[in-house]
């Protein structure tokens, strides 16, 4: 089982040596050591903060789905999403897994078609199980979404988890050495290899370094000397505490049109949408905008109107409002494999989709290290092509 540290002054307890180092412990890194140490890496995770999973980890709506549009993106969320439905078997960790499934919706005069369109793409690429529902169905089985709603889709195995549960999950079942309050400040080279990892506690050497870092992860790597094409964007989570309008039997409500969405969280709900705002540095403290919570619960009332009798009588004692950074590649899809450098690897970029593609992208990056895999749809040095993508 994996032990978490705290090096003390006398650095004893900091190691010489590993195979793999991770910078990173979210859950991206948390995951990539579960998979590198079942392979028999001896692996050491190097976490800045005092704890595992504080920075978009903790931000994360922590939902899962595998209605992604691209091939490769739907079999990563087949993969994930079996892992986590065997998770408790697997590790002895509860995540806290609810498969209410992700509904789609749509108002668009033309959204059956749409939605069609997309139902048969998905089925093409090995997803027989998501629904096409037309308005009247989808307001038969989900009686809370607009009258407006044209059509929609569905699929019951998606859900969310504990993105807590999941990090600490991945962690205690890997025989990894996390060391926490532990920052990478630089990196130890061969020639022009690199062959360890700096921290203000001493050296990891190493023949192979992940950088797992999310919105760190692009000036980590600059200080290796190579520019990632990478950009951070604020995105928000709203809780509300308990309200007796909610159904909280819902699965996750998506409004396609706009991006508003909105799943039962307890006796509460959680919320979000990625409107459009400028790239920022990466930031250790993301700061929240409290105008955010009325533009998301006015987005959502669109397609479920009981939220438009739960909005008058809402106190700020009510809600909660934490903010996080998406990072995103120029099309979207994650950074997994080796860089132009040697011994220097990435496993970073997923852009929000970190803790749903945690368990394929960790397996395809050991299976990648060890050489039991070559082909590689999320390639550091492959060509982005931009396309249009469900991005929440």
């Amino acid at each position: 089982m994996s032990r978490i540290f705290i090096p003390d002054a006398t650095r004893r307890a900091f190691p010489a040596t590993a195979d793999l180092v991770i910078i990173g412990g979210g859950v991206i890194g948390a995951a990539t050591a579960f998979y590198a140490t079942r392979a028999g890496l001896p692996v050491v995770v190097l976490e800045k903060r005092a704890a595992l999973g504080e920075l978009t980890t903790s931000a994360s709506l922590a939902a899962f789905r595998a209605q992604f549009a691209e091939p490769e993106n739907i079999a990563m969320m087949k993969e994930s999403i079996a892992l986590f439905e065997a998770f408790a078997e697997m590790t002895g960790t509860e995540i806290g897994l609810h498969q209410q499934g992700y509904l789609f919706v749509t108002t668009a005069e033309d959204g059956h078609a749409q939605c069609k369109a997309r139902v048969e793409l998905q089925r093409a690429n090995g997803l027989d199980d998501v629904e096409l529902l037309t308005g009247d169905e989808a307001r038969a089985r989900f009686p809370y979404i607009a009258p407006e709603i044209t059509a929609a889709t569905f699929r019951q195995r998606d859900g969310w988890l504990s993105a807590h549960e999941l990090t600490y999950g991945y962690a205690r079942a890997s025989d990894a050495r996390f060391f926490v309050d532990t920052p990478a400040i630089g990196f130890r080279r061969a020639g022009e290899k690199i062959v360890g990892v700096v921290t203000p506690h001493g050296e990891v050497h190493a023949a192979r370094v992940v950088i797992c870092a999310g919105p760190f992860a692009a000036p980590i790597a600059q200080r290796a000397g190579i520019q990632l094409p990478l950009e951070n964007t604020r995105r928000h989570q709203l809780t509300l505490g308990k309200h007796a309008l909610i159904p909280h039997d819902a699965p996750m409500v998506v409004d396609s049109d706009t991006g508003a969405h909105w799943r039962p969280e307890g006796q509460g709900a959680v919320f979000g949408w990625s409107q459009p705002e400028p790239p920022s540095e990466p930031l250790e403290y993301v700061p929240t905008d409290w105008e955010f919570p009325a533009r998301v619960l006015d987005g959502v009332a669109r397609i479920t109107p009981f939220w438009n009798d739960v909005i008058p009588y809402l106190k700020r004692a009510d809600l909660g409002l934490v903010a996080g950074q998406y990072t995103e590649a120029p099309d979207l899809n994650p950074l997994i494999g080796a860089t132009e450098i040697e011994g220097l690897w990435l496993n970073c970029a997923y852009g929000g989709h970190g803790v749903m593609m945690s368990a394929a992208g960790a397996r395809l990056f050991v299976d990648l290290l060890l050489g039991k895999r070559v082909e590689n749809p999320f390639r550091v040095n492959r060509k982005f092509k931009v396309g249009e993508k469900m991005v929440l």
